[in-house]
């Protein structure tokens, strides 16, 4: 494509002959000098710009075909793996267990026991770090397909672009699965084995976990550890609920109903007494890709990849206004408490400040990065957003000028929320770290300080939500990795680096969104496969 071809050779000499015969019409008075080199030219112009629109097409079908080609290997490739992995796992665990099953019991000395429970507390850590390694890589392969068959090759090849970029801007290498070199094991023996096998019980069928083939020290007693503790979260029901991810969710400020919105298009509002659909909202051209209930429960604001916000009556379902100051995708919006204002934040680098319910424009703040997500505080007064850039910057409400930035987090952001104290900003990475800041001078009236307070890898892939209780007393956080996690905050404001508790629903099911009722007994859980599950705290 980059040699010169006789079309637009002949292209150029047409219009120097064009150029020629005009300057020649112009002397003798005789147009046809003129018109005739002007008409080929444009001729030629016409097949040149139908010659390069086909060279187009069929230079992004080779690349479309390539790139499917490759995904599809990769995915065969990884598949294989993971299935190896499993089945030397069974069958090393099944050779252990049958070892010690033959053998004689041999009692154990107090430190013996201790160090072998202490060895196996340990692998069940690991194992669980290599499981949700790969559960994350099996949802993030799943999620990358279905997104490559349901868009068009030029958002195909932007969406690979920036991920690649992404990934090579954080550092991230690919992860090879490793086979031993050995599969010979000696339970009770000084040496150490080759392969940590004890972790992958939970892998591995319920039969093997059975009490005659484990050593009673070890099944007996309470173990810790998030697989071993008690759930403090029951899954209650599942909804299926849209034909597309589920990428915002929203409670009505009395707890009874659920706002969802989805990359189908749709907006739909459930009864959560019957899992039932109240209203279906269509009105988007695109994805719907954030919600927001206003307080007093009268009005529902909805952000899309259309680049509008629309303003809807919740009671009646009724479309109210169009709100078009944005030029990209909306991503991100919140209601102040009064429900008097609306804040968005969009792709386009701006944040918009909306009066309700009539929609003017208040304010546009000008950001120099797409605004991936925005918090409001708790009491309304200033407002955090957070892009590609890692930075979380502090917006005064009144002013709307940056007031305050943070420091020491270099990993893109997807979702971020502050806490309702408004003493804690919490961000969920793209590479599964929940990172924690501490905000001070909230009450003396000087310019409020934000400080890096903590750093968790949450999760084996990007968190895509992260909302704190209405009391403040956990965080919860969803990933591509098919969890959501509940993290408990001290008294101190900390948070320990283990979390409380792991909803799981469906292995490899991406989640895409997270909400809490307003009461801190109900979790929506919304998810890739386009379906809702609601879990009640017991």
């Amino acid at each position: 494509m980059s040699n010169l071809h006789w079309l637009d050779l002949s292209e150029y000499v047409a219009i120097a002959l064009a150029v020629v015969g005009s300057i020649a019409a112009i002397g003798s008075g005789n147009w046809i000098y003129a018109l005739v080199p002007i008409l080929i030219s444009l001729i030629l112009s016409a097949a040149n710009r139908w010659r390069l629109n086909q060279n187009l097409r069929l230079y992004d079908r080779a690349l479309e075909r390539k790139l499917d080609a490759e995904l599809q290997q990769q995915g065969e490739v990884l598949q294989q793996e993971i299935a190896q992995a499993r089945s030397f796992a069974t069958a090393l665990v099944k050779q252990t267990m049958a070892a010690q099953k033959n053998s004689a019991p041999v009692a154990l000395a107090g430190g013996q026991e201790a160090a072998l429970e202490q060895k196996f507390n340990l692998q069940k850590q690991l194992m669980q770090s290599m499981q949700d390694r790969v559960t994350g890589v099996e949802g993030s392969l799943r999620d990358v397909v279905d997104l490559l068959e349901g868009t068009a090759l030029d958002e195909r090849v932007e969406y690979l672009e920036r991920h690649l970029t992404q990934s090579q801007q954080l550092g991230i290498d690919s992860v090879e699965l490793e086979r031993p070199k050995s599969s010979r094991i000696d339970p009770l023996g000084d040496r150490q084995p080759e392969v940590d096998i004890t972790p992958l019980f939970e892998m591995i069928s319920g039969d093997l976990m059975s009490s005659d083939l484990m050593p009673e020290s070890l099944t007996s007693g309470d173990l810790s550890g998030d697989l071993w503790s008690k759930p403090t979260w029951n899954l209650q029901q599942t909804i299926n609920a849209h034909s597309d991810w589920v990428r915002c969710l929203s409670f009505t400020p009395d707890g009874a109903k659920l706002v969802s919105g989805s990359f189908d298009k749709t907006i739909k509002l459930w009864q959560l007494a019957t899992g039932t659909a109240i209203h279906t909202l269509t009105d988007h051209l695109k994805g719907v890709f954030a919600l927001a209930v206003s307080p007093d429960g009268k009005l529902l604001a909805s952000g899309s990849w259309d680049e509008l916000i629309k303003l809807w009556d919740l009671e009646t379902g009724t479309l109210l206004s169009n709100l078009t100051q944005h030029q990209a995708s909306v991503r991100s919006l919140a209601i102040d408490p009064d429900s008097k204002i609306l804040i968005s934040g969009s792709f386009d680098q701006t944040i918009v400040l909306w009066s309700l319910p009539d929609g003017g424009v208040i304010k546009t703040i000008s950001d120099r990065e797409p605004v991936a997500a925005i918090a409001l505080s708790a009491d309304g007064k200033f407002l955090a957003s957070t892009g590609d850039d890692g930075t979380v910057k502090i917006w005064s409400m009144t002013s709307g000028e940056q007031i305050a930035h943070s420091k020491g987090n270099k990993h893109c952001i997807g979702s971020l929320v502050v806490s309702p104290d408004s003493r804690t900003i919490a961000a969920g990475t793209v590479n599964g770290y929940v990172v924690l800041w501490q905000l001070q001078n909230l009450e003396n009236g000087q310019l409020p300080k934000i400080e890096l307070s903590g750093t968790i890898k949450a999760h084996a892939g990007q968190i895509n939500a992260c909302v704190f209780s209405p009391d403040g007393g956990y965080l919860i956080t969803g990933s591509v990795d098919g969890k959501a996690k509940v993290w408990y905050r001290g008294e101190d404001l900390s948070f320990s680096d283990k979390a409380r508790s792991i909803l799981k629903g469906d292995p490899g099911r991406s989640v895409m969104s997270v909400a809490i009722s307003p009461n801190s007994q109900a979790i929506a859980i919304g998810g890739a496969d386009g379906t809702i599950q609601i879990w009640q705290r017991i």
